[in-house]
């Protein structure tokens, strides 16, 4: 009739079942024994002061075992949630593997045209043009001459990472790039940095090994839109690039762009506040990159740019094709007579605009680069939406054929 009641006390060393069923009689429960006094316990038969504490501590045990078994919990929950972030870094090395074996397994008329193709990729890299700077309106490298940087930008880091293994960037070399911007949304809900702050940082990080590794100068955005206002996060902006800059402080490759697209009712003055809290930060260890700003109205208004007063900043003209009219060449052209560089970030709202959004986009690319102007065009990705550049339907990183890519796609590749 003891025998649940016996549990906790067959945990002790000592204590048999007769010292059990003494204890049990001379107390009536196990409870009542763990509230006896040592003196109490040591006058039952066969109970000694030894036995007397171990059974005073027994309450004290349990408890600690508890502690013990909700820590375990929390490593094996701890350690799932590291699992599955690393299952998501992990996809873009395997894609990585599979590239090196493919290479390893391909003809020799393959490898000669592959190192072909690098030797024309390789002229127009970080290797090439150095660190760069801002001269005047133009970006020119570390010889002094004029550069355009081209490329693609990722959607948001945290949604499609996948884009950004160095095999799609290898492959959106072919197609003339040198450059990829990476797109991490500061505050979105659960998907931003200001939620998810250290995946954030490794998918950033991941990226910019990639791009370095394929020799592509690339852009850290700090991707302002929802919350409007970059003010709203600059503490957290100021952490962010605190980490980045000394992270890829010797690093020429790397250029910062503080704020992506600030809009509701966000003015310049409160741009430049921002910025002047976070500019010093980058500059701080890297001194000499290259830092874009953002400007009003979803970076469209570039006519309110007021200059900061730093060396190596460019401003941000963000154009939609099918979204606005042809006055960019005016409003571009006015700004850089006022001596303020403009960087560009583009896509086509075919959605809104029809076959005339694609008409205007392709014009657009053809003006950029007329006049030499450096641009990222939004996005890289299968999302189904206007903007992305790939199928919803394309299942592949690299290698991609007509057949992948949307109406917007492909003028976005051949720009």
């Amino acid at each position: 009739e003891y025998q649940d009641k016996l549990s906790e006390l067959d945990e002790i060393d000592g204590i048999g079942k007769v010292k059990k069923q003494a204890l049990l009689k001379a107390f009536g429960s196990v409870e009542k024994i763990k509230q006896a006094s040592i003196e109490d316990l040591i006058n039952v038969k066969g109970i000694n002061e030894e036995l007397a504490k171990k059974i005073k501590n027994m309450k004290k045990n349990k408890k600690t075992k508890k502690v013990i078994a909700c820590l375990l919990m929390l490593v094996l929950v701890t350690a799932a949630v590291a699992l599955a972030e690393y299952a998501m870094l992990s996809r873009s090395y395997e894609e990585n593997r599979k590239l090196r074996i493919s290479q390893e397994n391909n003809g020799q008329g393959e490898i000669l045209e592959a190192e072909e193709n690098k030797e024309n990729e390789s002229l127009d890299g970080i290797k090439v043009h150095g660190q760069l700077s801002v001269k005047g309106t133009q970006l020119t490298d570390a010889s002094g001459n004029p550069v355009q940087l081209r490329g693609m930008s990722s959607h948001g880091i945290l949604w499609y990472p996948e884009y950004s293994n160095y095999a799609s960037l290898c492959e959106i070399k072919k197609y003339g790039a040198n450059m990829f911007r990476i797109a991490m949304y500061a505050d979105d809900v659960n998907e931003g940095y200001v939620q998810q702050p250290i995946l954030s940082k490794k998918l950033v990080c991941q990226a910019i090994e990639n791009a370095l590794a394929a020799d592509m100068y690339v852009i850290v955005d700090w991707h302002t839109l929802k919350e409007e206002n970059p003010l709203k996060n600059v503490s957290q902006a100021k952490e962010f690039f605190e980490e980045i800059s000394t992270r890829y402080a010797k690093e020429p490759g790397v250029l910062y762009e503080i704020c992506n697209e600030p809009n509701g009712d966000t003015t310049w003055e409160e741009i430049r506040e921002y910025a002047e809290q976070v500019i010093p930060v980058i500059r701080q260890h890297a001194p000499d990159a290259v830092i874009l700003v953002g400007t009003p109205d979803y970076s469209y208004s570039i006519t309110k740019v007021e200059p900061l007063s730093y060396e190596n900043l460019m401003y941000s003209y963000h154009f939609y094709a099918g979204q606005y009219d042809d006055a960019y060449k005016n409003m571009i052209e006015d700004t850089q007579r006022k001596g303020i560089p403009v960087f560009v970030t583009w896509g086509i709202n075919e959605e809104q605009g029809g076959e005339a959004a694609l008409t205007q986009g392709k014009a657009f690319a053809e003006y950029l680069n007329e006049k030499k102007i450096s641009f990222a065009a939004w996005s890289l990705c299968n999302k189904e939406e206007t903007f992305s550049a790939l199928r919803p339907d394309c299942g592949t990183y690299r290698n991609w054929e007509e057949k992948d890519f949307t109406e917007v796609g492909r003028i976005l590749f051949e720009a």
